[in-house]
């Protein structure tokens, strides 16, 4: 930390000092501390009042401590003069919200639209692409490359594969800065980027027509200086490039090999603007001759088209050969990720039955895309025939003769048909229905089947032919040009990402021929997403752009959710309250309880935008759940419901009962709400009203504070990134002392900056009183106190203990050259964010004591802790509580200190480590250990053990500090056992919908259509093959056949970006933990001894006599703790594990195990649905109002690709080897 940073302490700027090494006086030292431990060790006798008193000893003892150490009822008494607590309305604060979010939502919308206006105006020309590709031409065209970050070119001649392309160096090399309004990543207003994707040819005619045809840069830069923290605008092609302004460099998929396969029109921004949303059956032919290569791209298409589906699309599998056969059992299932994954993988287990029966196929399809509850009956020509000439028809069905068999059909789905509608009124679905046909050739045109399923051509039909050697194409044809579809041969597997888009043009065709019709109030908002530029979380407003009448792409505007977060700021509400918003499908946007990163692998989760909001909010088995809350932004009604809410890493667990309100954000199909924890609609407000001409400089002088890194409470310019959050705050303090107002930047976060600047004057006297006493704290060794603010304002006042290094003492040669980190100015800078302060405002009237174990000191001098133990690093402890103004939330105020002095004083007090017969604990509200008397404690290992386990989270400790209670030895897990009984702790049961696991090694299928994965050395040698050729193609561009590669294409386990096994192979699953909570208001007992009379009890199972214990238990008033008393007679043996073993299973089951995903069941009994409605969201609207148009002849536009074009597409070989470096890395 530099010098403007101070304090840190004034201990990490100076003195090394030598230690005594005189051999006399360590002697000494050993002698004096021998001396004293001996005299501890003697034998005492445990009582239920001996307990109960040092309960109540300890504490007065920390109270007294910690209330000298942060004179917190002082702070109470300065804010009690400055504030009054104030009843807020909830539903008026979020009407409030809402209109500001959309305000917010709606300016973005306006740079999106001026850009789809301004795109649709500009001329787009016709040129050649040896004019656009000659540098000596005036037409030559350049643009900045996102990956290269200046605008040099590669050019190549005779159809790429003639002499060595030409490298032309750039003329203008991007100036890209750190931006403080895009948080930190370097940017460059001067230009906009375009990003191509790898398989795409970046020098191709029609690619650079359209790059030189979107460059709108002076509009983006307009947009940018009318609204400082606008995020990326962006345009994303059809024909595979987007466009982003500010420049920004490019984030690869793997940034060793730069493997790059991100497609924007993959995007749900994209696809959800491009097109309706879609109810879409893939019909795959698995007929003996789709296996081998074939099913591989056949797979790969798949992969394709699903990728094309958003969260709005509903999607089934039919594998079809003798029998259709639907890979998921419910008709249609939303295209979610996990969703998509698991048709995906049920891919790998199809297999062929001989012939593909495409006449029954079909009628499955079309069966099911009009929801028609029944299974078809079909007889065959010659069963019609006898039944026909025996007049034994039945007069109330009706018989369809069809090519190959006879349908027969009830009145009601003949009348279904007839009439083009689903049958059913359920959820709803998508706006448009697909067919997608896989397959290597029909044996028919079936026309008589889709003239009696398609007769108004409603559902459009696609085909996709597959193999090199297909030839088939008049059939497969006939069917996509018919049927207002299009055809497409899929020779080989590079060819699948362009042959795909082909069917999303001909989807764009209803929004190209409406796009007139369309108003700026028409805007379509995408889901969240993880932005590839900026790593941020998103949502990004679009609009269709359309040229005439061709559909060229979406413009669009990116939208991080921390700004949105910001406006609906928890400071606005009570301690335990908070803000939510939800999708159109019901999906959480942002809420405190979604954890999108895996612990494990750091990843993002692939479940992070499509968590519902039940299964985010309640955490709990929603068969317990005595009502249930429907978030309804329509029905203003009040719900309630009892909760879990976790913090630290789901570590810890907390009750609380909410009620519900939620508002319709306009104009969008978003939702915003709030939880209001029972009694929490009280704030903080000034007593008089606040002047800005009365803003003191003084309350900035210190540099003490520190405000949340990550919240804009002004705006700033592009430029200001190296001026620090305090200084720019201190900054717009002088304007405001000099204007008298708030500064126009200031205004968008006007209630976070005066309840700032509320914090900012009360606190600046704390230092003062923190420094009152410290002299006495220093021996109670506290070196830290520190205040946190709702507003995210932190003071803190620091002083070195003379005893101690903050810095590793150099006598030492076997230790670590670690430095302390600071509690607040490195480990804790986010104040209402930290988990210490969510955990301090749920332990109301309660000061939490726990252990710091992601830091330690160095004594002075290498002497015996209060352990026992001979080492010179000592923990930290650290206190905090939350301060009220009757029932409004001040703030949390805490200390830290060293943990070695309340062992000692313990020791001191009846909890010898050397006494065996005697062993005390110190549990915490979740029945975690936070002290313990065993004898073999030492800091250092306990250290290294929790500093391992963050690195690996299945790495079990073996120190008991920090560790479950329950599952320490027998004795203790006994004695919870009673504590439970004994109404101490209450046990629940903790549900994570959103957990990953690890993936399961399940045998594969030996079917026909699975293909022997090859070796891991095989696969390492094509690893590093690819990888070479990579580096030559990259280099020269040299583009070859594919054919010489397909014939061997090996069978994997995903192709595409989506499927490809998460890291770490990792899954999305359901996992449930028991969890106990401290009823710490529990009525006293009238003797702290668990058993009755002050009996004694024999927990061990196997050898009952090798132990008796009496156990004792008594609350640290005013505390967290709970402190247990153990007390075993001198012949027992408790603790040793070959005599005294855990139970299996254990009485007191703890820690996460993977479960069925019965949550779904759960909800569908709750709320009364059907068996499938699990592939249904609770809630959902439509991104888009569905385009309703009469049948629409579309027989004068392409329908299919001439078969004399199917040559190997541009950058084919380089497209496989970046599929084969994706698929084996």
């Amino acid at each position: 930390m530099d010098e403007d940073d101070e304090p840190r302490h004034s201990h990490l700027r100076a003195r090394r000092r030598r230690c005594l090494t005189s051999t006399m006086w360590y002697f000494l030292v050993v002698i004096h501390v021998l001396i004293a431990f001996t005299g501890s060790a003697q034998s005492q006798v445990v009582t239920a009042s001996s307990v109960s008193k040092i309960g109540d000893e300890l504490s007065r003892h920390l109270s007294k401590t910690f209330k000298d150490a942060t004179k917190w009822e002082d702070i109470i008494r300065v804010y009690n003069k400055l504030t009054e607590p104030e009843v807020f309305d909830p539903k008026a604060e979020l009407e409030r919200i809402k209109k500001q979010i959309e305000d917010y939502l709606r300016e973005r919308a306006k740079m999106a639209w001026d850009a789809k206006i301004s795109l649709e105006s500009r001329p787009l020309y016709n040129r050649s692409s040896d004019e656009l590709n000659n540098q000596s031409s005036s037409d030559f065209i350049r643009y900045f490359n996102a990956k290269t970050e200046d605008n040099s070119a590669t050019l190549y001649v005779d159809g790429h594969l003639g002499p060595a392309p030409t490298t032309l160096n750039a003329t203008i090399k991007l100036d890209m800065q750190p931006n403080v309004n895009f948080y930190g990543i370097r940017t460059s207003s001067d230009h906009s980027v375009v990003h191509i994707p790898t398989p795409i040819f970046n020098r191709e005619a029609e690619l650079l027509e359209r790059i030189e045809w979107s460059e709108i840069d002076q509009l983006y830069r307009r947009n940018r200086e009318k609204i400082k923290d606008l995020s990326f605008q962006k345009f994303c092609s059809n024909t595979g490039f987007m466009r982003y302004f500010p420049a920004a460099p490019w984030i690869y998929d793997n940034p060793l090999t730069q493997l790059d396969l991100f497609d924007c029109r993959t995007h749900e921004w994209y696809i959800d603007a491009g097109t309706n949303s879609k109810n879409m059956i893939i019909m795959l032919d698995m007929s003996g001759s789709m296996l081998g290569q074939r099913f591989e791209i056949a797979k790969q298409t798949i992969e394709a088209i699903l990728e094309t589906l958003s969260d709005n699309d509903f999607v089934n599998i039919m594998s079809f050969s003798k029998e259709p056969r639907m890979l998921d059992n419910c008709p249609l299932i939303q295209a979610t990720t996990r969703n998509k994954k698991e048709l995906r993988k049920r891919l790998m287990n199809v297999t062929s039955e001989g012939k593909a029966e495409y006449e029954k196929a079909l009628g499955q399809a079309f069966k099911t895309l009009l929801d028609l509850p029944d299974n078809l009956t079909w007889i065959s020509k010659e069963e019609y025939a006898k039944l026909k000439q025996s007049q034994q028809l039945n007069d109330s069905l009706e018989y369809r003769p069809l090519e190959d068999n006879v349908l027969v059909l009830t009145e009601e789905e003949a009348e279904t048909i007839r009439n083009d509608s689903r049958h059913s009124s359920g959820p709803q679905t998508g706006c448009n229905d697909v067919i997608m046909l896989i397959t290597d050739g029909a044996p028919g045109y079936y026309k008589e089947t889709f003239e009696l399923w398609n007769a108004n051509r409603k559902v459009r039909f696609f085909s996709f032919l597959i193999g090199e050697e297909a030839i088939d194409f008049d059939q497969v044809k006939w069917m996509a040009c018919t049927n207002r579809g299009y055809m497409v041969h899929v020779s080989n597997m590079a060819d699948v990402q362009e042959k795909i888009q082909h069917y999303v043009s001909v989807m764009s065709r209803p929004i190209s021929r409406q796009t007139k019709s369309m108003q700026k109030s028409n805007a379509v908002w995408g889901s969240v997403t993880k932005e590839r530029m900026s790593n941020q979380y998103v949502i990004s407003v679009g609009y269709p752009v359309v040229h005439g009448s061709e559909f060229m792409g979406v413009a669009a505007v990116s939208l991080p959710i921390i700004e949105l977060i910001q406006i609906a700021h928890p400071s606005l509400l009570g301690s335990t309250s908070y803000f939510f918003m939800l999708d159109n499908n019901g999906y959480a946007m942002f809420h405190p309880q979604l954890r999108p990163i895996d612990p494990v692998t750091r990843e993002t989760k692939p479940t992070y935008n499509n968590m519902d909001f039940l299964h985010v909010e309640v955490q709990r088995p929603l068969s317990e759940l005595q009502d249930i809350a429907l978030v309804n932004c329509e029905n203003e009604d009040e719900t309630k419901m009892s909760v879990l809410y976790a913090i630290n890493d789901m570590k810890r667990v907390y009750q609380q009962r909410n009620y519900y309100i939620a508002k319709c954000i306009a104009e969008t199909h978003f939702t915003i709400g709030a939880a209001i924890a029972e009694g929490d609609d009280v704030r903080l407000i000034r007593r008089q009203k606040f002047h800005y001409k009365d803003v003191e400089l003084r309350w900035f002088e210190e540099k003490n504070w520190r405000v949340h890194p990550e919240w804009r409470y002004c705006l700033l310019n592009d430029s200001d990134t190296s001026l620090s959050a305090e200084a720019a705050i201190t900054t717009y303090a002088r304007q405001m002392r000099m204007q008298g107002k708030l500064p126009k930047l200031c205004e968008p976060r006007k209630e976070l900056v005066d309840r700032l600047l509320l914090d900012l004057e009360a606190s600046n006297s704390f230092a003062d009183l923190w420094d009152q006493e410290w002299q006495e704290n220093r021996k109670n060794g506290v070196h830290l106190a520190f205040f946190a603010a709702p507003s995210g304002l932190i003071r803190y006042f620091n002083e070195s203990l003379e005893d101690a290094w903050y810095e590793e003492a150099d006598f030492a040669t076997n230790h670590t050259d670690k430095a302390y980190k600071h509690f607040i100015l490195e480990l804790n800078k986010r104040s209402s964010d930290d988990d210490y302060f969510k955990r301090a405002v749920r332990m109301k009237g309660k000061t939490v004591f726990d252990v710091n174990l992601q830091t330690y000191l160095w004594q002075a001098t290498e002497a015996f802790t209060a352990y026992g133990t001979d080492e010179n690093q000592t923990m930290l402890g650290v206190a905090y509580r939350a301060l009220y103004h009757d029932q409004a939330l001040i703030g949390v105020v805490g200390m830290e200190f060293l943990y070695d002095k309340m062992v000692g004083w313990l020791r001191t007090h009846g909890c010898d480590p050397n006494n065996d017969q005697v062993r005390c604990f110190l549990l915490d509200e979740n029945a975690y250990i936070y002290y313990s008397s065993q004898r073999d404690i030492n800091y250092e290992g306990t250290l290294k053990e929790h500093e391992y386990s963050q690195k690996n989270r299945r790495y079990t400790k073996t120190s008991p500090i920090g560790r479950f209670f329950g599952h320490l030895n027998r004795a203790t897990e006994w004695t919870m056992e009673m504590l439970v009984k004994k109404g101490f702790y209450k046990k629940v049961n903790f549900v994570d919908n959103q957990a990953m696991c690890d993936q399961k090694v399940i045998p594969k299928s030996s079917g026909a259509a699975v293909i022997t994965v090859p070796l891991t050395h095989l696969k390492n040698i094509i690893l590093y093959m690819a990888t070479q050729l990579l580096q030559v193609l990259a280099k020269y561009a040299v583009f070859i056949v594919t054919s010489m590669f397909s014939s061997t294409v090996p069978s994997a386990a995903a192709y595409t970006t989506t499927f490809k096994p998460s890291a770490g192979n990792r899954n999305a699953c359901l996992q449930q933990s028991p969890f106990y909570i401290a009823d710490t208001e529990h009525t006293k007992m009238a003797s702290a001894s668990l058993l009755e009379g002050d009996s004694a009890e024999r927990p061990c199972m196997r050898n009952a006599a090798q132990c008796a214990i009496r156990v004792y238990a008594h609350w640290v008033e005013k505390t967290n703790l709970l402190l247990v008393v153990i007390s075993q007679d001198q012949q027992s043996a408790c603790y040793d594990e070959t005599q005294c073993q855990l139970s299996t299973p254990s009485p007191i089951p703890f820690g996460f195990t993977e479960v069925n995903d019965t949550s779904t069941n759960d909800t569908e009994k709750l709320l009364n649905q059907g068996e499938c409605q699990h592939v249904m969201p609770t809630q959902r609207k439509n991104v888009m109002e569905c385009i309703v148009e009469p049948y629409v002849n579309e027989s004068h536009l392409p329908c299919s690709i001439s078969p004399s074009l199917h040559s190997t597409s541009k950058l084919a070989v380089l497209a496989t080897v970046f599929l084969s470096l994706f698929i084996f890395a």
